[in-house]
């Protein structure tokens, strides 16, 4: 679920144009595979900041795939996304993600209704000097269990400080109805 996301804009007085600035990019993005480097939103002393990171922990084995996701509803449990859960909270901006259907194998990009940009739930790591992210997911809603079973964890705009900050929003962001989402077929 969620194995590549978006960050496109052509506006460049728009939202997204200024977190990609600020997290350190000079050229825009446009989709976001594991292992690359985007933008995460962060609470760092006291301000809510776009910052550089990468998509992926390192696989636990140390032999397997970056871990990229983590299930909501079990995350609290693992020892692996424990701390970084309860210590290091981020929000990840996007555009949109993107599902391929299981049965068709059509790509599908989702993205916000009535929002330019998404925001996913997730949490991340230092390595060294380096950044590392996950992004939480869910059971799918209406809007996408007939493409695919899970999604990301949305949290509204007008939400992702308490997000960051308290732990009991990020409880309730995980059994909260998710905001609607749009679909647009992209390939065959």
């Amino acid at each position: 679920m969620c194995g590549r996301y978006t960050v496109f804009t052509q506006n460049e007085d728009s939202l997204m144009t200024k977190f990609l600035e600020q997290a350190g990019f000079k050229e825009p993005l446009s989709d976001i595979y594991p292992t690359d480097a985007a933008p995460i939103i962060t609470l760092f002393d006291g301000k809510i900041r776009a910052r550089y990171a990468y998509w992926g922990f390192p696989s636990p084995d140390d032999h397997g795939k970056p871990v990229i996701n983590s299930r909501s509803e079990t995350a609290s449990g693992k020892r692996f996304f424990r701390d970084a859960l309860f210590n290091r909270r981020c929000v990840i901006p996007a555009t949109g993600f993107y599902e391929w259907s299981r049965q068709t194998k059509l790509k599908y990009l989702f993205s916000g209704i009535n929002e330019e940009i998404i925001y996913m739930a997730g949490a991340y790591n230092e390595y060294g000097p380096i950044k590392k992210f996950v992004i939480f997911t869910r059971e799918a809603d209406d809007d996408i269990s007939d493409i695919h079973n899970r999604m990301p964890v949305l949290v509204p705009g007008g939400h992702v400080r308490e997000y960051l900050t308290e732990f009991s929003y990020y409880e309730r962001a995980f059994i909260a109805a998710p905001q609607r989402i749009s679909r647009v077929l992209v390939s065959g």
